[in-house]
């Protein structure tokens, strides 16, 4: 039978000093974090009163985090008895070590937490560029992704970031993503997903943004890209279809892939909602004309 939160808590790396009250904590540079044990109510009511479920405990947990010590901690939501735990930190530690194991430096990290610090997206840029003619130099990235809500798992994907306009775009593959059941199971395994994302990234990555510029996207498939993104808001839809007449040249009719591909990624560049910025990650790498290689190397590490 599978241990409940409290008994899986010190395994998980949270502090249990405050076990004894239903309380464990845990913080990092980016947050902390407080998990309470619920019980219903009412607790402090006269005898004849009371109802034998006054007071007992609830198979849920609820969550109140905060950005730093200056700060109250604000209840943001409940878990189940079962939620795995890993903290943020934890995490990014483990991907940075398998980053260095490899010996590719790492160029800048970028942080976006949520509104109510549940839910993290850390952007590593790795220094192993590649130049292409037509898109100037793109560089691999790893993208981790954690959440303390259940909302999410830890997952790490992988990527790439480039300029335009004098301003840095980062994008996320869904394919490829590693979930937490391989990422905690070793280290091993996430440098042997980096060496193997590396390689193909160096190898395929200039025939993938050639490959999507020369494909050019027909008014149906482009409309029907732009009605999915139109079910997340019209004011996205209609900022991104800005975005693509900016970056597509005056009478050059129909848009390619990439130029498609770009206009979304642009925009989710500035998305701060984490859900909705993986929705037009996912948008935008639909139209992405990946060469076979890389599309089976991708595969290969999201089922492994």
């Amino acid at each position: 039978m599978r241990e409940v939160f409290a008994q899986r808590a010190q395994e998980m790396g949270l502090t249990v000093i405050g076990a004894h009250k239903g309380l464990f904590t845990y913080e990092d540079q980016y947050s902390q974090i407080a998990y309470r044990q619920l019980y219903t109510g009412f607790i402090n009511v006269r005898e004849e009163e009371r109802h034998p479920t006054d007071g007992s405990p609830t198979p849920l947990i609820g969550i109140y985090t905060r950005p730093t010590a200056d700060v109250d901690f604000k209840y943001v939501g409940y878990v189940s008895d079962f939620y795995q735990f890993i903290g943020n930190a934890v995490l990014c530690d483990r991907v940075r070590n398998s980053i260095n194991s490899v010996g590719i430096p790492m160029l800048e990290e970028q942080v976006i937490m949520s509104w109510d610090h549940t839910r993290m997206r850390n952007e590593i840029i790795i220094q192993s560029s590649q130049n292409h003619a037509q898109a100037g130099d793109i560089l691999p990235v790893m993208v981790i992704n954690n959440s303390y809500n259940g909302t999410r798992a830890a997952t790490v994907a992988f990527g790439l970031a480039m300029e335009y306009n004098n301003n840095r775009t980062i994008f996320a593959f869904s394919l490829g993503e590693m979930r937490q059941v391989h990422i905690e199971s070793s280290t091993t395994e996430i440098r042997a997903a980096i060496t193997s994302y590396m390689q193909v990234f160096s190898e395929n990555i200039a025939e993938m943004i050639t490959g999507s510029f020369n494909s050019t996207v027909s008014e149906d498939d482009m409309l029907a890209v732009l009605d999915v993104i139109d079910n997340y808001g019209r004011k996205r839809r209609d900022a991104i279809s800005t975005l693509l007449a900016e970056i597509q040249p005056a009478g050059a009719g129909l848009p390619s892939a990439w130029q498609i591909f770009l206009a979304i990624v642009r925009y989710s560049s500035f998305e701060q909602n984490l859900n909705m910025k993986r929705l037009l990650e996912n948008a935008a790498e639909s139209v992405l004309v990946i060469p076979r290689r890389m599309y089976e190397v991708l595969d290969q590490l999201q089922s492994s």
